[in-house]
């Protein structure tokens, strides 16, 4: 289906575009001189005008981009404009399934971090955070798009949420972690050391970061905290006593 500008509105209008061609998923914009191919996955919205005389379609790209075509006959072009905005709508809601399987599927892999029982690094984050980027590449829709859509709206906001509060989110899972851990292994804080630890010491144990920095005045229970460290790696199986060692130091 193809829709042009009549001999007189392209003479006035003098733009560039003087007919639009509908493709099997896309349009084609083309002059004298000049053509643009638009895919439906490029497509943001497309709008109908009528001017004084003659018709106006514009077609809305990413970073608010517009593709015009003037000088149409009006009846021709909402007749155009209905055709391509249905087959629009069917495309789109054909891969907005696709979409929607597609971020179900990252949120189902972040979920399965969440859920694994174990501390949540921070370097974590960043592999999450680059997965969600590659799979919001293969996405076949517009990211602008999404919010238009039931089945992808909910999981996109969710993505766009670990994108922009990852930190965030990791503290709140981590610090829900920690909590249930000091509930199922309450005895052995309490009988790792002489004493039970109190919670502050109980969070430096539990905190599974690479990299873990104690600060703290003399006798205060450093130590302690080193010692349920090694006794925490053993109890949940993250290393064996051939890969612990401590180191003491006294003045």
């Amino acid at each position: 289906m193809e829709l042009k500008s009549t001999p007189m509105g392209q003479r006035l209008a003098q733009h560039p575009y003087n007919r639009v061609k509908l493709l099997n998923a896309g349009i084609e914009v083309s002059g004298e001189k000049h053509q643009y191919l638009i895919p439906f996955n490029e497509l943001i919205d497309i709008f109908c005008k009528k001017g004084i005389v003659w018709g106006e379609l514009e077609f809305l790209l990413p970073d608010n981009k517009v593709v015009r075509l003037h000088g149409t006959d009006w009846e021709e072009t909402q007749q155009f404009y209905r055709y391509l905005y249905q087959t629009w709508q069917i495309w789109s809601q054909e891969m907005s399934e696709i979409t929607a399987q597609v971020l179900e599927k990252q949120l189902s892999s972040i979920q399965d971090i969440i859920q694994s029982d174990k501390w949540i690094k921070q370097n974590q984050l960043a592999g999450i955070q680059q997965a969600i980027q590659e799979s919001f590449s293969a996405l076949p829709l517009p990211l602008e798009r999404l919010a238009q859509f039931d089945n992808c709206k909910v999981h996109y906001q969710r993505c766009l949420q670990w994108l922009q509060q990852g930190k965030a989110l990791i503290a709140q899972e981590n610090e829900q972690w920690i909590t249930r851990m000091l509930t199922e292994h309450a005895e052995f804080f309490t009988t790792i050391e002489t004493s039970p630890l109190n919670e502050s010491q109980c969070k430096a144990v539990i905190n599974g970061e690479d990299n873990i920095l104690v600060l703290a005045g003399a006798g205060s229970g450093k130590t302690s905290v080193l010692v349920a460290r090694a006794g925490w790696l053993l109890r949940r199986k993250l290393a064996t006593s051939e890969q612990i060692l401590l180191f003491g130091f006294w003045t």
